[in-house]
């Protein structure tokens, strides 16, 4: 046992489902005080996002019809990897389903975990060019989608008109780290 670590003593499920479960797991922290309902949430499936971008140092953003907000909001198409699944399958799967885009090479841009001090949800983050694109998407989770230019993206993360977290870090990862030199 390390001594400088957390360690579970007991555990009572509140909620299991493939989708997320919830628990309260009785804590023994590292000074030896009980924490007796420290709530977890666990998620069975790991995620992904991905960054579409064109030739055209545009990025294709997604309004997603999100029932917990109530709102429509600027996001990029993001799920679940299913069994069996790589998170890059699962990428060009989700770019399909939510955009009608098929994407070519996947560049990876990072890991992470959105919630750490009360989830285990691994989201993994990729950019994607689009090779081809339809006008199918999922109408019931996109209401819609945008090619808009890099520069555009980027004063709507300035103007906090993009919620999702997970959006936010894939978005100034890829612009940062990984979209060519010359198109910034």
């Amino acid at each position: 046992m390390n001594r400088d670590f957390p360690e579970k003593l007991d555990r009572k499920v509140i909620y299991e489902s493939d989708w997320i479960s919830l628990y309260a797991d009785r804590v023994r922290m590292p000074g030896g005080e009980i924490i007796e309902s420290y709530h977890r949430l666990h998620y069975p499936h790991e995620s992904v996002c991905v960054v579409i971008c064109n030739d055209r140092d545009e990025i294709l953003l997604i309004r997603s019809k999100r029932y917990t907000t109530g709102r429509i909001e600027w996001e990029i198409p993001a799920g679940r990897v299913e069994e069996g699944e790589s998170p890059a399958e699962a990428a060009r799967r989700e770019c399909f389903e939510e955009t009608g885009c098929v994407v070519g090479e996947l560049t990876f841009l990072c890991t992470q975990n959105p919630s750490n001090g009360m989830s285990d949800l691994v989201v993994h983050n990729f950019l994607g060019m689009v090779r081809r694109e339809t006008e199918n998407f999922d109408e019931n989770e996109v209401h819609g989608k945008q090619w808009i230019k890099r520069e555009t993206v980027l004063e709507m993360l300035r103007k906090n008109e993009i919620f999702c977290g997970a959006s936010m870090l894939a978005l100034m990862y890829a612009i940062q780290f990984h979209m060519p030199e010359n198109s910034r």
